[in-house]
């Protein structure tokens, strides 16, 4: 069979399951297209185990600088220009932190910034973590959804 029509059985199949868990089990707090957001990762970072070790570093990094930005935004008495002062600052540090391998997938950590920002204006708490969770399911399910599709290719 060929890559790709597997590799679309696999995802089709999965992002089914995914979509049922976090839209059915509404006490989990899952978030749909976050995890499609680290599923994306994964895949643009390269798949198999070191784009995995990358879409995951580098999205929960993206989260981290998003939520102390806005932090320190709501410590500051906020404003448009502190705003737009921590944006420069977190999208410095987004680059920089690639000098170390596991954050080196830059957009990766955008797109967890964008993701946490975009999904809960960047508050703190336990549900808001399910950001994070939801990454993370998004890149492990890229991770296995990459394998199934070999296998299902080889096959």
């Amino acid at each position: 069979m060929d890559f790709l029509v597997a590799l679309g059985i696999s995802i089709g199949i999965l992002i089914t399951g995914w979509s049922y868990i976090a839209l059915g089990m509404p006490d989990l707090q899952l978030v749909v297209w976050a995890g499609v957001v680290g599923w994306a990762t994964f895949y643009a970072a390269g798949g198999d185990r070191d784009g995995l070790r990358k879409a995951i570093a580098s999205n929960l990094s993206g989260c981290f600088w998003a939520a102390l930005a806005l932090l320190l935004l709501a410590k500051t008495g906020g404003g448009v220009l502190i705003l737009a002062l921590l944006v420069g600052l977190i999208a410095f540090a987004m680059c920089t932190q690639a000098f170390l391998a596991v954050f080196s997938f830059i957009p990766g950590a955008f797109l967890g910034a964008a993701t946490w920002i975009g999904a809960n204006g960047g508050a703190i708490s336990s549900p808001n973590l399910r950001i994070c969770i939801s990454l993370l399911a998004g890149a492990a399910l890229g991770y296995v959804s990459e394998i199934a599709a070999k296998r299902l290719a080889a096959s």
